[in-house]
């Protein structure tokens, strides 16, 4: 994950890359572009777009001059309730109507909350310029807000860059103050002088940095003492060297606020940040696309298995037919064909006889002789055989009768039918022996 600082100053635009990592984030490059009439912002945001590549956290922090701040009490502790009852809160406290200002709430001491806000048209301006140049910024905020997550700093004390100054109470911003004159130094004391007239208690430290750290740390005469922010051994490697530490420092606390979720965002309201919105609605479309696709081809499939299967299944149907009007000839259409050959077949088997229906047909077979022209059904039930057939003559079925003497215990020749061309058909029943072992 990467994220973009952009910094506008009144005369000049810094860009810093961070890739964050865990919890780490190491500086992946850094550009600065001075303003002038031979460069407006929208050129600079131009040239900043055509580096920037998908997928990065654009974060565009404005001058702090276009940002003010008041303390405030509220009986809530959700700072999503206190977000939105400020501007009703807020109403006739502040210099501007509240429905032309965009809120933010931070947590402050005691309880208590930040109420910060600026101008809806001075943050709509900024956000098309970049919007125009190809670049929509997720987050909109000023750095001295994010100056609580500056590394090096304690939980107790001021801060300043020489154009800002921020009072960090318990970690968190308790007072912000920018300087728009061009003596920042007179500034820092007469701010200074002013918190203590209020009975505000100053922390005991000054830490400052950036490019006014030698001289503002040089400063004598201040009402706490003063420390130069210096690079903490642990990100040497991060951020390099002290002078980069120096330049990126106000970058880097931005960076850490967004990571831990505190960083103050303006993007509120109407100009709230939607691009990660349309972006999960398409991702939410094309995968709904995917998925009936996926369940069009599931369902098709399914469809041609049971073709198939439907395909198979007649064409055994009548395969089953076709062998049930082989094995019986003379009989109707059953009404289940499978169910009846299957039932033969455990006749064939020979029920409680010793001897199989096969071992029974093989010597019927044999004594036929050649005056019996054919046995069309034969049906053993126990021990108990029926067979009917054609034969020359009835001579030729009473020898057949005669001939199956040895392997029946009793036989009696059924009804015969006479042809006109003189041969007979047959029915012959009784009892087969039962085969010692």
């Amino acid at each position: 994950m990467d994220y973009l600082i952009i910094q506008v100053e009144e005369q000049r635009v810094t860009a810093v890359r961070f890739r964050v990592s865990g919890r780490a984030a190491t500086m992946a490059g850094a550009a600065a572009f001075e303003l002038g009439h031979e460069q407006d912002l929208p050129a600079v945001a131009r040239r900043i777009a055509e580096g920037v590549s998908a997928g990065v956290h654009v974060v565009l922090c404005l001058p702090p001059t276009l940002f003010a701040l008041r303390t405030v009490e509220l009986p809530l502790t959700d700072l999503r309730k206190v977000r939105e009852v400020l501007p009703v809160h807020m109403q006739g406290e502040i210099a501007l109507p509240a429905e032309e200002a965009v809120f933010e709430a931070l947590p402050s001491v005691d309880g208590r909350f930040m109420a910060v806000w600026a101008r809806r048209s001075d943050i709509a301006r900024e956000i098309a310029i970049f919007n125009e140049a190809g670049i929509d910024p997720q987050y909109v905020t000023t750095q001295p807000l994010a100056w609580g997550h500056l590394p090096g700093i304690t939980a107790d004390c001021a801060v300043t860059d020489g154009r800002a100054l921020a009072v960090i109470a318990g970690g968190n911003v308790a007072f912000m103050r920018a300087f728009s004159g061009s003596d920042s130094l007179q500034e820092l004391r007469a701010t200074l002088t002013a918190l203590e007239l209020s009975e505000m208690v100053l922390p005991p430290r000054l830490f400052v940095f950036g490019e006014q750290a030698e001289a503002l740390a040089a400063v004598e005469e201040l009402p706490l003492a003063v420390q130069r922010l210096e690079l903490p051994d642990d990100l040497a490697v991060q951020l390099r060297t002290d002078e980069t530490f120096q330049q990126v420092a106000g970058a880097f606390a931005v960076v850490r606020a967004a990571m831990q979720g505190g960083l103050a965002d303006f993007r509120r309201g109407d100009l709230a940040w939607t691009a990660g919105d349309v972006r999960l609605r398409k991702r939410m479309i094309v995968t709904a696309v995917l998925a009936s696709l996926l369940a069009g081809l599931l369902f098709v499939s399914q469809w041609l298995q049971y073709r198939a299967l439907r395909t198979d299944l007649d064409s055994l149907n009548t395969s089953i037919s076709g062998i049930y009007r082989d094995v019986f000839p003379n009989r109707t259409k059953a009404v289940d064909e499978v169910a009846e050959i299957k039932s033969e077949i455990k006749k064939m088997a020979g029920g409680d006889m010793s001897a199989s229906f096969l071992d029974v047909l093989k010597p019927i077979a044999e004594a036929k002789g050649a005056g019996i022209t054919g046995l069309y059904e034969a049906e053993l039930d126990g021990r108990t055989l029926r067979v009917k057939g054609d034969a020359r003559s009835a001579q030729a079925a009473n020898e057949f009768k005669a001939a199956l003497a040895p392997i029946m215990a009793t036989v009696e020749l059924g009804e015969v039918k006479g042809r006109p061309d003189g041969t007979v058909s047959f029915s012959l029943s009784g009892t087969v022996k039962e085969v010692k072992q």
